[in-house]
């Protein structure tokens, strides 16, 4: 009983130097499959419209469900895919 009565204390301040230190920052949400692809992953985009501004024509394209634009010269094609 005497050694369990000296050994509680000196358990008790070893769980403690594992206690963090001060409050934690939030962590951010994981993101979700679709966002992390967006920025790792190349993905081929397929034309889908066009439309002018001005001096440049918009085209825009389809990437795996969002919507990329593009800017190009008025008087030029808009490619039929590109890599994202």
């Amino acid at each position: 009983m005497k050694y369990f009565m000296l050994a509680f204390p000196v358990a008790l301040i070893a769980l403690m130097s594992f206690a963090p230190a001060g409050p934690q920052k939030p962590q951010m949400a994981q993101p979700s499959l679709d966002e992390w692809g967006r920025d790792r992953l190349a993905w081929t985009c397929d034309f889908k419209e066009e439309d002018s501004d001005g001096f440049d024509k918009i085209c825009a394209y389809d990437c795996a469900g969002w919507r990329k634009e593009i800017k190009v010269d008025r008087y030029d094609d808009c490619p039929s895919s590109i890599k994202e």
